[in-house]
């Protein structure tokens, strides 16, 4: 059971920037229609990557291990499969980042309502939190999860300027996901604490 965990955990860098690319992709699709979309397949194309990593450790690499399939053709395998999942993931995604670019306003609106008395959006500020707490800091996601709440309320009552909803609900959501996983860090580090002190060779 820890082996299969450790091999979940060595997935995270894979897994969570693919969730995340989901997320955006569905936040973001109606803004920025194509773009979303090419981020939705590479983050989709992440998550095969990752799922085909967890199939080569816990069957490939054990067949190989007892003769089934020689080293040369798991090797071959595994070099060919990450590297077509790889180069398509990361043409994707640049494709994303200079698809439909449209020249910038000189002189954009005050709000996408035109609500001038509405106070500017911090759903930038959001957005970074939760992306921060995702990746880097998940105790930040406590924060960015608070913080999305606060500002979708206020422009509920008009205090804030809506063109930040999506960006606002994206923080929120990392920023939850980034607290799932703290709490989940928590739980593997007690049980490995509690497995290592009562482990046959603990003397305190």
């Amino acid at each position: 059971m820890p082996q299969f965990l450790s091999n979940l955990i060595s997935l995270l860098p894979i897994v969570v920037p693919g969730i995340v690319g989901l997320v955006l992709g569905v936040m973001f699709k109606r803004r920025a229609g194509k773009p979303a979309i090419l981020v939705l397949i590479a983050s989709s194309l992440l998550l095969v990557q990752a799922a085909f990593q967890l199939f080569s450790i816990l069957v490939l690499f054990p067949l190989s291990g007892n003769g089934g399939l020689s080293w040369e053709t798991y090797s071959i395998i595994s070099s060919a499969v990450y590297f077509v999942l790889g180069s398509a993931t990361a043409g994707l995604f640049l494709a994303a980042a200079f698809v439909d670019r449209a020249p910038a306003d000189s002189n954009p609106p005050a709000t996408e309502h035109g609500d001038a008395a509405a106070e500017p959006h911090r759903g930038t500020l959001v957005l970074v939190l939760g992306l921060i707490g995702m990746l880097v800091f998940s105790p930040l996601g406590i924060v960015a999860w608070v913080l999305g709440v606060q500002e979708l309320r206020a422009m509920d009552r008009g205090e804030r300027d809506p063109a930040g909803r999506g960006t606002a609900l994206a923080g929120m959501i990392f920023g939850i996901l980034a607290t799932v996983m703290l709490v989940v860090f928590i739980c593997f580090a007690g049980f490995y604490v509690y497995a290592f002190l009562n482990s046959p060779g603990w003397r305190y």
